[in-house]
């Protein structure tokens, strides 16, 4: 899978004791407004793969659109979104159990004799997993060093952020999304400004990420002065400088804000460090990694459920896991 993350830029960073409980534990609370301006925004691209089989320059499997007429167990409905050749249009949206690569095989008379059935091929196509959707982004025929015909298929899919994907910044800050609050119930500067990120205090002192602190008072003394900071470890930054430069501004010199409750208006006895600060999205989101189901395939030897997501299996749990889940049911 390949994951673009040019989308990814300043953000204002809001450090804070703990907020409605959501941000404990490295978690995030993120400002809805912004998630819906742009915010952390991405593509996803995920290639699949075919080919063809020969077995002494017999071809025993052909990538095409099967015929009903000559192929058993096909339903035309399947291949609408499938061409002559056997792939699928640029700019469909495909869904788990989709065929993406039409896919036939003869079958072989049994000892000479003549089969029994009008149909001389068999379905043998390839579908999507269920739990993979996109768009056809890119369709690609060739083939290899041997002669054998092969297919790529590139999809696309546009992740916007969701409670569970993990956000870092550049100093290993990293934490994953608790909350997303609407814009008009999060906290606000005297001017207005309301932050796109809520990080929580206690992640800072004992992981001593101090370069992140010193990156949002340089980043914020650069954005009213209108220059450039240099945020790299290869230059000596003088934080004294930096905070006389704030206070010109009319800003307190190590950054802080007062900050008013967004729920009630009232002011927040504490003064709320605030200003900008890059964060990133990594690639590992909810929707790669949520799985669940009622009812699936089970192994022949043990008549257990296959395990696996991949698999479309079930989630092994041991006897004290299962125990508690049962009791979260029950209580709820």
């Amino acid at each position: 899978m390949v994951y673009r993350a040019e989308l990814t830029g300043l953000v204002k960073i809001f450090f804070y004791r703990v907020v409605y409980l959501h941000n404990q534990e490295d978690s995030l609370i993120l400002n809805k407004a912004s998630i819906e301006r742009g915010l952390f925004r991405s593509v996803s691209y995920k290639t699949y793969k075919d080919e063809e089989k020969k077995k002494d320059d017999v071809v025993l499997e052909e990538i095409c659109k099967p015929d009903p007429a000559k192929v058993m167990g096909v339903r035309s409905d399947r291949f609408s979104h499938i061409g002559e050749d056997g792939l699928p249009y640029v700019g469909t949206y495909l869904e788990g159990g989709d065929v993406m690569t039409g896919k036939t095989v003869k079958m072989d008379n049994v000892a000479g004799e003549k089969l029994l059935t009008k149909h001389t091929h068999k379905d043998i196509s390839h579908t999507m997993k269920n739990s993979d959707s996109g768009i056809v982004d890119r369709v690609m025929m060739s083939t290899n060093l041997n002669g054998e015909k092969f297919v790529k298929i590139r999809t696309r899919s546009v992740r916007i952020p969701e409670m569970g994907d993990k956000l870092a910044s550049t100093h290993g800050q990293k934490g994953t999304i608790g909350m997303i609050i609407p814009e008009e119930d999060m906290p606000f500067t005297r001017d207005g400004i309301r932050p796109d990120l809520i990080v929580n205090v206690h992640a800072i002192p004992s992981r001593m990420t101090i370069g992140q602190l010193i990156e949002c008072v340089v980043g914020k003394a650069a954005c009213f002065t209108g220059k450039f900071g240099d945020a790299t470890p290869f230059d000596d930054i003088n934080l004294e400088e930096q905070s006389e430069i704030l206070h010109q501004c009319g800003f307190q010199k190590r950054g802080y804000e007062v900050m008013y409750n967004g729920k009630t208006g009232e002011r927040i006895k504490s003064m709320i460090f605030i200003g900008p600060t890059y964060y990133q999205r990594l690639k590992h989101m909810v929707q790669d990694k949520q799985h669940a189901i009622s009812r699936g395939s089970l192994q022949n030897l043990v008549r257990q459920p296959i395990e696996g997501r991949s698999k479309n299996g079930g989630l092994r749990s041991k006897r004290g896991l299962s125990e508690n889940i049962i009791f979260l049911l029950v209580c709820i």
